[in-house]
This record gives structure tokens, sequence and C-alpha cells, in this order.
């Protein structure tokens, strides 16, 4: 079940974990990929107890950096090798009113599967020496996975966490899977009666950024629309063939922003991405918008949306304008009128009629 390449590794924190008394799993979605035989770099251990010194171990055995998050006794582990462990102390959750982080408290293994999302991800594999590699799997996910079914734990499941949703559909769109019968009928019952409005944006926007990131992102999207998600990420939003021309979560975010129009850079904003990517990403909506060729250079990442979204444009247009104010005013242009040329030349460098500075000034001209 565990890959070749992780045994080593594995057996070495179980190991340590095991002279601290601890009992360890590989836990959730690594179990699922182990399964599929899906490569992975982002492994999941659960602890029977205080984890931190693991953590350490793992740092000064391979290299790497740890983080805490005292809210959920999680530690992450960024290895020099690439590998990243999340490391959590065994939990139950409570979630105290619909759509909320939750609340977390030590618990057993049992109860550490059950609070996850779907079955399919619910399970786990021993990486303590004396039972390495054995499995528990008390809520048929090995079933679920064979069967090809995305199903939620228990009923509240959706209300509890309404980000569950967008992972349902997503899982199902990436593994060619099918929601099961009543997880169907519970999923769309939460958008009848709008859940999604529960969860805020932030967390909205974890989600949808991870949907952006899948390579099965058209058939994501179809399954969204199905079941009528799409409407509580932005008003008009849809599937746009474009999205294919690029293959990155940030990319992807631009090429939606082009396609809503005028309300393309509210919907930037609302995700609350990173700063820079938020401005990169405006700076290329702005160029689509206005439909004319930049004054200053393009950075490579505006260039990749706009090309994703006019995939016609001659490469010209994404160039500096061929001609700049200086020059406008040295053959005797001032004011508005400067202004109202470049705009001029501009445009017509976008649609490709102009290439360089003669052609400009023979634009002008007439």
């Amino acid at each position: 079940m565990i890959p070749q390449k992780y045994k080593e590794a594995l057996y070495t924190v179980g190991a340590y974990a095991s002279k601290l008394g601890l009992k360890a799993w590989v836990v959730g979605g690594a179990v699922r990929d182990f399964y599929l035989h899906r490569d992975t770099q982002d492994i999941d251990l659960a602890f029977s107890g205080n984890q931190e010194s693991v953590a350490g171990f793992c740092v000064k055995r391979w290299g790497g950096d740890k983080h805490k998050f005292s809210r959920f006794l999680t530690y992450r582990v960024d290895l020099d090798n690439g590998l990243k462990l999340d490391m959590i102390r065994t939990r139950k959750e409570n979630y105290p009113y619909p759509g909320c982080l939750p609340q977390v408290e030590p618990s057993h293994i049992k109860d550490d599967l059950f609070r996850r999302d779907f079955t399919t991800n619910a399970w786990c594999c021993s990486i303590t020496p004396d039972s390495f590699g054995q499995l528990y799997d008390p809520f048929g996910a090995q079933k679920d996975i064979e069967r090809g079914l995305v199903r939620i734990l228990h009923e509240k499941s959706f209300l509890d966490d309404p980000t569950r949703l967008y992972r349902a559909v997503r899982f199902a769109g990436r593994f060619g899977w099918k929601l099961a019968p009543k997880t169907e009928r519970l999923l769309r019952k939460a958008v009848q009666e709008e859940y999604p409005l529960l969860v805020s944006r932030e967390r909205f926007s974890h989600e949808l950024l991870k949907i952006l990131e899948e390579s099965r992102i058209k058939e994501i999207f179809a399954l969204m629309e199905k079941y009528d998600l799409l409407k509580f990420a932005w008003p008009g939003l849809r599937w746009n063939e474009n999205l294919l021309r690029v293959d990155n979560a940030v990319a992807r975010v631009g090429v939606l922003a082009c396609q809503l129009g005028e309300s393309g850079e509210e919907f930037i904003r609302s995700l609350h991405l990173h700063a820079s990517d938020t401005h990169e990403i405006i700076g290329a909506w702005k160029v689509v918008q206005e439909k004319l060729s930049p004054l200053t250079p393009l950075s490579d990442r505006k260039k990749v949306i706009i090309q994703a979204v006019c995939p016609q444009l001659p490469a010209v247009a994404l160039e500096p304008c061929v001609i700049s104010g200086r020059e406008l005013k040295e053959i005797g242009l001032s004011g508005r009128h400067i202004s109202a040329a470049l705009a001029r030349v501009r445009h017509a460098q976008w649609e490709g009629r102009v290439r360089n500075k003669p052609d400009a000034l023979k634009l002008l001209e007439k």
C-alpha cells in the first residue's frame, strides 16, 4: 500500500514516534492516492499524542522548516527534499454554528477519520513499526473508491462546512467519480438553501483556487454548472474554453475576470489573493478591457493571461507603444492632442495596423 519511495522515511517517522509512546498513521487523501497509485508530495500524518517532537525530529533528520498551527493542533513540515508533511494530533471537531471553523479537541483515530469530508478520505495506514502498512477503514473508503463514489460521512456534513460542496465536485471531476445518491440529494438541498453563503469569501476563495489548479477543470466546471454552484462564485461566471490555455490558478483567475467584463476587477478583489497576484491580474484585465497596447512593458504573467483571452492577438499588440509622448511633442503636438494621438496609435497597434514608429507617424498624418 505504501509506495516504496516513501517506506523508509515513513517507517523512520513511525519508529521515532513509537519511542515517544505514540501511534502514527498516514491519513486522508494520501492513503487514497497511495491506493490509486497517484504520486503525491503532500502527506498527512496523525499521531495519538503530542507530535511536536516528531516534527522537530523530521527537520533535524532531513532538513527543512516547521510551522505550528495551535488552533488545530497541527504542524506543517516542509522538508528540503520537497516532501510536505501535515502532522496532526488525532482529534474530533465541533462546529458551533454552520459554516464556521471548527473547535477541536484531542480524541482517538476513529473520531479523527469521522471528522473528514468524504469516506474516500476517511481511512488510514499505520506507520508504527509493529503494524506498519496495516489499513484501518471503518467507513468503507476502499469500497467507495472502487465504485467511484463521493460520499459524505453524515447528514450535517455540508451544513457544518459548506466548502465541502465544492470539494465534492472537485474530487468527482478529478477522478471521474459520481456523487453517491444520498450525498447528491443533500448537496442539491444545500444549494437550494444557499449554504455556500454561510462561508467567508476568504474560505471560498481557497476552494476556488484549488479547483483552478486541477487538470480536469472542464469536468469540474460542468459539475458546478449541473449543481448550480457557480452562482455563489460570482454573477455571470461560467465555463470558458480559454481556461485550458493556461495551467495555473492565478492565470485562470485572470481569464475568468476578463470574461466577466466590467465586474472583473471587483471579482478579483473579492478573492483576497496575495497583493502581487491581485496587481498582476488587474493589470492584464485592464489591458483587455481598454484594447490598447501598453505604455510600458508587460510582465510575462500579464502576457500569458492576455494571450489566453485573446489568442488571435498580434504579437506587437503586447509590446509598449511604438511612439512616446515625448516624440509626439517633438513633432509639434501638445496637451490633450498628445493623449488623443497616443490612444489612437495604441488602439491601432492593438489591432496590428501599426507595428513601428513610421507606421504610427503615417497613421497620425491621416
